[in-house]
């Protein structure tokens, strides 16, 4: 079996050529056994050969396939040529076929080789052009008719000798250009070219004329005809240009309408004003903002008007400079923010653009201006700054009153410790005390206070306020007031706590968001060297008893801590006891020392404090406060605390009923 090439849903016929002239000879069909088959088939073109129009075949070639069978499809036969020259291109084609289909190359003579001219079958007919022809000469209406018949394209005419006939078939629709005379029936001049402008159908118009009027063919192209033809002077090919023009400026001006309607369609819904005005100032183009804003009702009313048309005259003239500057220098002006007399008693505030309009060869030829009405904005950010200058004042004034009330909060604080016994300098004393507190912000709510209970008995007691600032800060004074009014309890630890709930929790009851205090109250007797404690819900202090070389939390036997203070009413708290001796030292913390987190995730809790501290325990009391603290900054991924900090350290220099004669004094702490 023949190997077959394919060509598309086309059909083939013969040209014979010979020295330029060609002449179709549809029944020759000598086959050379051999068949095309192409992809796509595109591009007609019209060439003239002797008088006569072929439709000659451009084959763009995109995928080639050799096929043994194919299914379907319509095939094109290869007619030879005889007698004659081979016309241009056909070398190369045929060496193409010689190279890839050997039964052309072995069956077929150089001289007969195949120029397919194609036309589309009936199953997909030519397109035509559908004109209707508006003329009430008979013998007009026929040789327009024969000259489009003949033509290369084909047109199917429809033709009426009256206007108002034409009116009722362009209703109908379907007509793609319309050629009329102007002198009808019931219709004469330039009339009928009007009434057939404004019908909706909104076809293409080329006017015929026998009258060879230079100024009547101006006037209707001005208004909007495709061209004016005049009878006399007309061919076959300059009456299918004009239809085939008409036909693309039509498309190309409805595009073009479209896109004006689109873009007319986008500036009028912007907010901002936009306009665009020429040299002389005067505006070319205006949207529906700037025109609300110069009060003008239509564009009529801005079109060919300056600036001195709306504005007073000094706003104008700055106007102007302004667009002079822009077209002189190229420089545009890029959202300016300015304040515009209108005329109007209020003020007129405007984020202004301009930028230099230029035409096809690049020179300017005017503005483009874009401004937005911002004088809303400008009154909120007026209000605004004074709200802000408000509330800075406010803020100073607050901020005043808090470092008043920290200077008030840090006189809470002991500023100077007692001795045990009173008359003895603090040198020589059987206690000596250290301190470091650090509030997070500028009120903190960790508090502490030393009680001289006796001449031998001191009472240490600190709490933690829950929550931070103004809050936590008057609840400390709270319990500062409290230490004082229940000094009488202090030689006995649980009831002095017992008591101090009960006081607050009067008090606090009062309030509308529920507040807690954690606390530890301590009692030391140098006399018979003992420690008392109750614990109101707070971390258990640091014991270091150095002859031992140990530290330990401070506990004894069934010494669970009570709920924190200002929980519950008829919490009743235990007095604890424990030994000390010389050199003994119990440090007082609150939990913001060891609620800190790591860069793991992880916490610094008691068993890391209790951990870092037994490796320093024969360590002076200072340096194991500063000590612990850059413990903890390390290990915190802040480098700091996030709650408020308390330590207080007691240190036993000496105990029994009488100060020795001698005696070693380990370093004395200072307030911090």
């Amino acid at each position: 079996m023949a190997r077959r090439l394919v060509v598309g849903n086309m059909c083939a016929v013969q040209i014979n050529v010979s020295r330029g002239k060609g002449r179709i000879d549809r029944d020759a069909e000598k086959t050379t056994g051999a068949l095309l088959e192409f992809d796509t088939l595109r591009d007609f073109e019209v060439m003239k050969l002797g008088g006569l129009h072929v439709r000659r075949l451009k084959v763009v070639l995109q995928r080639l396939q050799i096929n043994e069978r194919h299914a379907g499809g319509k095939f094109v036969k290869l007619a030879g040529i005889a007698n004659g020259r081979e016309p241009r291109g056909v070398r190369s084609l045929q060496s193409f076929y010689k190279r890839n289909v050997p039964e052309f190359r072995d069956g077929v003579s150089s001289k007969t080789v195949a120029l397919v001219d194609m036309a589309p079958l009936s199953e997909a007919p030519q397109a035509f052009i559908r004109v209707l022809l508006i003329e009430d000469n008979p013998g007009d209406v026929f040789l327009l008719s024969e000259m489009l018949r003949d033509a290369p394209i084909r047109f199917e005419i429809e033709s009426v000798s009256r206007l108002s006939e034409a009116l009722d078939r362009l209703d109908r629709g379907g007509i793609d250009v319309v050629l009329s005379d102007l002198s009808l029936p019931d219709s004469q001049g330039i009339g009928t070219f009007h009434r057939l402008l404004v019908h909706p159908a909104r076809v293409p118009i080329v006017v015929l004329s026998g009258l060879d009027d230079e100024s009547l063919a101006l006037q209707t192209v001005e208004e909007g005809a495709q061209d004016y033809l005049v009878k006399g002077q007309l061919d076959q090919p300059l009456l299918v240009r004009s239809i085939r023009y008409a036909i693309k400026r039509a498309d190309s001006e409805r595009c073009l309408e479209q896109e004006r309607a689109l873009l007319r369609n986008v500036i009028d819904n912007l907010p901002d004003s936009i306009y665009v005005k020429d040299l002389e100032g005067r505006y070319l183009l205006d949207n529906q903002a700037h025109m609300r804003q110069i009060g003008a009702k239509s564009l009529e009313e801005v079109i060919g008007k300056t600036g001195i048309d709306f504005f007073p005259a000094h706003t104008a003239a700055a106007f102007q400079a302004d667009d002079e500057r822009v077209m002189r220098t190229g420089r545009p002006i890029i959202n300016r923010h300015e304040c515009v007399d209108d005329g109007s008693r209020s003020k007129l505030w405007l984020s202004t653009t301009k930028v230099p309009l230029r035409d096809v060869d690049g020179e300017i030829a005017g503005i483009i201006g874009i401004s937005r009405d911002i004088t809303a904005r400008k009154d909120a950010e007026a209000q605004l700054a004074l709200y802000t200058e408000e509330l800075r004042e406010k803020n100073a004034e607050m901020e005043d009153d808090l470092n008043m009330a920290r200077e008030v909060q840090q006189a809470f604080l002991p500023q100077q410790f007692p001795s045990f016994p009173r008359k003895l300098p603090a040198s020589q004393s059987a206690l000596a005390f250290v301190s470091k507190y650090l509030p997070t912000t500028t009120l903190g709510g960790d508090f502490f206070h030393i009680l001289p209970v006796s001449e031998m008995q001191a009472g240490i007691f600190i709490c933690d306020v829950m929550g931070h600032g103004v809050r936590a800060a008057l609840v400390t004074a709270i319990q500062r007031a409290l230490v004082e009014e229940l000094v009488e309890f202090a030689d006995r630890p649980g009831e002095f706590l017992t008591r101090m709930n009960a006081s607050l929790l009067s008090i606090l009851r009062r309030t509308r968001s529920p507040m807690f205090v954690s606390a530890f109250y301590l009692l030391v007797n140098v006399e018979d060297a003992t420690l008392q404690y109750a614990n109101a819900g707070h971390p258990r202090p640091l014991h270091f008893k150095r002859d031992e070389n140990s530290v330990a939390l401070l506990t004894g036997q069934n010494a669970r801590p009570g709920p924190a203070l200002g929980v519950f009413e008829d919490s009743q708290y235990l007095t604890h006891h424990a030994a000390m001796a010389a050199r003994d030292l119990v440090l007082l913390y609150t939990d913001g020392l060891y609620e800190v987190e790591g860069a793991d995730g992880d916490y610094y809790d008691q068993g890391r404090l209790l951990e870092f501290v037994e490796r320093r325990v024969q360590h002076g009391s200072d340096s194991i406060f500063e000590e612990t603290l850059e413990e903890v900054r390390r290990f915190s991924f802040s480098g700091g605390f996030v709650d408020d900090v308390c330590l207080v350290g007691v240190e036993v220099q000496w105990v029994g009923a009488r100060e020795p004669a001698h005696h070693a004094l380990s370093e004395v702490g200072q307030i911090h």
